[in-house]
């Protein structure tokens, strides 16, 4: 089955058992009927375009949250992996991106240019991404409370 890292009461974060990488890979999976609706992806690095997160909703499951909802999940559960912030790049013409991040907690922390050999330049077409950021709960060593 695999290693569940977090739910809420319509969604769980499920590491499948043949996952292996340097991320961590979690299915977004329906509590009730066991769909996999999508997956959301946590880096142990921080590209300083990309940041650290990337997600996607299958297309037959858009619209419902989902992808909100498994941010939320990851943000509240991330001190378990480890101690960083959550980074994501949206392009800014991606609305629903953009509304799935702020509405799950993100702020705007600042404009990352986007090199043309990136796959989201799509050849030179976008230049630059908004890099929105999640806080981490966690007490990073050597923060004083």
């Amino acid at each position: 089955m695999g290693y569940v890292l977090a739910k809420d009461d319509e969604i769980s974060l499920l590491r499948p058992e043949w996952h292996e990488g340097e991320e961590e890979y979690f299915e977004i999976i329906l509590n009730e009927t066991l769909e996999t609706v999508g997956y959301i992806k946590y880096y142990y690095w921080i590209d300083p375009t990309a940041g650290n997160i990337s997600y996607k909703i299958y297309e037959e499951y858009r619209g419902k949250n989902y992808a909100k909802k498994a941010l939320k999940i990851l943000a509240r559960n991330i001190s378990e992996l480890d101690d960083e912030d959550l980074y994501i790049s949206i392009l800014p013409n991606n609305i629903a991106s953009i509304k799935t991040a702020v509405g799950a907690g993100a702020t705007f922390y600042q404009v990352v240019e986007i090199p043309k050999s990136y796959i989201i330049s799509e050849h030179g077409k976008y230049k630059y991404a908004n890099m929105y950021i999640i806080k981490n709960t966690r007490e990073k060593e050597g923060t004083v409370k």
